[in-house]
């Protein structure tokens, strides 16, 4: 729909700016009426939800009157064990239905939500499963000497191979590593061992986190020992670089990483357990400080087939995917001793000082909310990495924050363009500090409460706060009919991944459509007419 918006020029600004939000209680809706029910139904469209932080499954309930016929106008309730449900109707429509949304929240542990429900003091259990956490474990050295020290390193992920930040990781097993690690922003944490154990022998390292146990068998060698020949032919042998982009470290700080993870599988695809596996940077290196976290020693596969590592950058910045990571492997010690490399395989990445881009885009229109008492105003959110390629499952976090309010008898329409009919005061945002009090000082115009209102314009996401596979994401802004023309807000979205970030900031003007111009409340000054120090 056409927007009215020939009186202002909308301005990109390159400011900072971040603002808070209102409260609430996530995962139960607010009720409505109450009618006669004798029983619902409800369909759960899926058993499980990834922690992608895309990934949502839809609840429909229908409400049912003793003739199963449908109840339209009566309270849909909805209360969660953890996740978060958004409803799209609270009260059920003139079909006896009621949607809503069920997505993960902010945490991304493996784990069982249940879901109440209640239709007409009716009520129903069902159980939706977050899945997609994994753990992958190694030590150096893989193979250690009776009473030897170890480092073990852990990476928790999600389904995107993506590190989880701030988890705790819980250890156990018979090497004896014990006690409980946090992981980093990269979702990695490492613990020491000053000793392993003295009798030469398999031990276990057990790990828990984020709803996941994951344990390895370690093998103690003595001088004479090894562990033992991996068995079987490799059919199918791959490496994975997540993420495939990251940003160079400080001089000695080893923050940013990118995990390295080769899979070795039979014709059957099964696993093959004891691959031996070094990997590599191949020259031409960058140098300044790069480093494989286990540096040239040989790690082996798990019972999983798997084998792990991390690139960690140095203080260098490279050409698009000018850095080569090649993992070479063999059945045996004696194959790949000496630095031989009997077999590989390589993979690329990148490291950029600014590895992410993020723009914010929009278009000239603007739609009608609900009822016809609120504006809608979408926006394109897009992330590239360095290299101008699509980041997706980038998670983006937007934010508004209401600059100006003005201030004036009233607006009119003149020769097709909205004009004030008296000179319009522009006022800064009386809430200095963006914490939604009213604190000392900030009442500037005297009239007892803060404005404008922190509701006034609120932000949300379209489908989701994670970009697809073409980097892009929506998001709108909503606003009451009555505020158009009347505050100027700032969008801002950020963007994270492998500790780099990437942000873009616009200025706007609430605007409104065409149709309501003639008679829109918004001719009116919600925030009075006269200057910025009077409370009229």
């Amino acid at each position: 729909m056409k927007f009215f918006g020939n009186l202002f020029a909308i301005a990109t600004v390159a400011l900072l700016a971040s603002c808070g939000g209102g409260g609430g209680s996530a995962g139960t809706t607010p009720g409505g009426t109450t009618a006669t029910v004798a029983s619902f139904d409800y369909v759960l469209d899926k058993s499980s939800i990834s922690n992608s932080g895309a990934d949502e499954a839809t609840l429909t309930a229908t409400a049912l009157d003793a003739n199963n016929n449908p109840v339209s106008g009566v309270d849909f309730k909805v209360n969660l064990s953890s996740g978060i449900y958004t409803p799209t109707n609270t009260t059920t429509d003139t079909s006896g239905k009621a949607v809503g949304k069920i997505s993960m929240g902010g945490n991304k542990s493996n784990r069982t939500i249940t879901v109440n429900m209640t239709v007409g003091g009716k009520a129903k259990t069902d159980t939706i499963t977050v899945t997609g956490s994994d753990i992958a474990l190694s030590t150096v050295p893989a193979a250690p000497a009776p009473g030897a020290s170890v480092v073990l390193t852990v990476k928790v992920v999600d389904v995107n191979g993506v590190g989880i930040g701030n988890t705790p990781i819980s250890l156990s097993g018979s090497l004896g590593f014990k006690g409980t690690v946090t992981t980093d922003s990269t979702g990695t944490a490492t613990a020491n061992l000053s000793a392993a154990p003295t009798t030469v022998g398999t031990y276990t390292v057990v790990t828990a986190a984020s709803g996941v146990t994951k344990s390895r068998e370690i093998q103690i060698v003595g001088p004479t020992g090894s562990v033992p020949d991996a068995v079987g032919v490799i059919s199918a042998a791959s490496l994975a670089i997540t993420p495939n982009t990251i940003a160079p470290n400080l001089n000695g700080a080893t923050t940013n990483k990118a995990a390295l993870r080769a899979i070795f599988q039979d014709a059957s695809n099964r696993a093959i357990k004891n691959i031996r596996v070094r990997f590599e940077i191949v020259e031409p290196s960058l140098g300044a400080g790069e480093q494989i976290s286990t540096g040239s020693a040989t790690v082996y596969t798990d019972q999983n087939g798997v084998a792990t590592a991390d690139y960690i950058s140095g203080t260098r910045s490279s050409p698009t995917n000018g850095i080569l990571i090649r993992a070479c492997y063999a059945l045996t010690d004696a194959a790949i001793a000496n630095g031989a490399c009997p077999d590989s395989r390589s993979a690329t990445m990148t490291v950029a000082n600014s590895p992410l881009s993020i723009t914010l885009g929009d278009n000239n229109l603007l739609t009608a909310g609900a009822n016809s008492l609120t504006y809608i105003k979408k926006f394109d959110v897009a992330v590239a990495d360095a290299a101008g390629n699509a980041v997706s499952n980038a998670q983006i976090s937007a934010s508004v924050d209401l600059r100006y309010y003005r201030k004036a008898a009233g607006i009119d329409v003149v020769s097709d363009a909205i004009t004030y009919t008296s000179t319009p005061s522009i006022c800064l945002n009386e809430d200095t500090n963006r914490n939604g009090l009213l604190d000392a000082g900030e009442d500037v115009n005297s009239n007892g409460v803060i404005e404008p209102r922190k509701a006034d314009v609120i932000i949300s996401y379209v489908g989701g706060q994670v970009t697809g596979t073409n980097g892009r994401a929506t998001i709108q802004v909503e606003y009451p009919q009555s505020v158009a023309y009347w505050i100027d807000y700032a969008v801002k979205v950020t963007t994270n991944v492998a500790g780099s970030e990437g942000s873009v900031e616009k200025l706007y003007l609430t605007q409104a459509l065409e149709a309501d111009v003639a008679n829109g409340s918004f001719r009116k000054p919600p925030y009075g007419a006269l200057g910025c120090n009077s409370p009229n």
